[in-house]
């Protein structure tokens, strides 16, 4: 059954500073008495648990703690994945995939969208860009982040959601995963839009954006790979980016 998903503000895909909704969808079977381990207590607001692991405090996912687990959830520092990225529009839509591996503090992205071959890597100093055949790749030294050019939303920002404009959240599992899932509703627009998070990983797992009934995004990942990525971080002209 189609789940309506909520809104969340994406800045800057691929060069620009944009508004992106995107919504999260809701798949496996919720469990309120699910509870995460905290590093330290949590807000006056949560809601905390006895009996959690270890003996720590612990905070049951809704609405108004969800944005203190988030804030506890850490990405690996090392990983590879697959994501794949679907954009609607009245008569037509277009799919990018992204082969995405992060290591430390850089990342390489080859997307294919459209039959054109695009690579991004990205590091502290530079962001290069290049296409399939170039010798030379466009470099400059604005900030970046594989989100932006992964066209995924940054789901830190829901930290920066006031409480009122969340409608949901919970615990999800899917294939025994669990996961986390928010939904909201922000903007102009009234797109609603919903996440799930992976819980372990700290990962965004899954994404829509509906326009009222019209699905106009689509994100998916496939499982994350925490062994140290193969791609070479090398550039076209066979230097190594730094």
């Amino acid at each position: 059954m189609k789940q309506r998903m909520f809104e969340i503000t994406v800045a800057g895909l691929i060069f620009a500073t944009a508004v992106i909704c995107v919504a999260f969808l809701l798949l496996g079977s919720r469990d309120a008495q699910i509870v995460i381990p905290l590093p330290t207590a949590a807000a006056t607001d949560a809601v905390v648990t006895a009996g959690a692991p270890g003996g720590a405090e612990a905070i049951a996912v809704t609405k108004t703690t969800v944005q203190n687990v988030i804030a506890t959830l850490a990405r690996p520092n090392v990983y590879s994945r697959d994501i794949m990225v679907e954009r609607f529009w009245n008569g037509g839509n277009a799919v990018s995939n992204f082969n995405v591996a992060i290591f430390n503090k850089s990342a390489l992205l080859k997307t294919t969208s459209g039959g054109t071959e695009k690579n991004v890597i990205v590091t502290e100093n530079a962001t290069y860009i290049w296409y399939a055949g170039d010798r030379e790749p466009f470099v400059y030294s604005g900030e970046a982040s594989s989100d932006e050019f992964s066209m995924i939303l940054t789901y830190e920002d829901i930290l920066s959601l006031d409480k009122s404009e969340i409608l949901d959240a919970a615990f999800v599992t899917t294939n025994g995963v669990p996961e986390i899932s928010v939904m909201y509703a922000t903007g102009e627009l009234g797109y609603v839009t919903e996440c799930r998070v992976s819980v372990e990983l700290g990962l965004l797992v899954e994404a829509e954006v509906y326009d009222g009934d019209t699905l106009i995004y689509r994100m998916s990942a496939s499982e994350a790979n925490l062994d140290e990525p193969t791609a070479q971080f090398r550039l076209p002209n066979g230097e190594i980016a730094e």
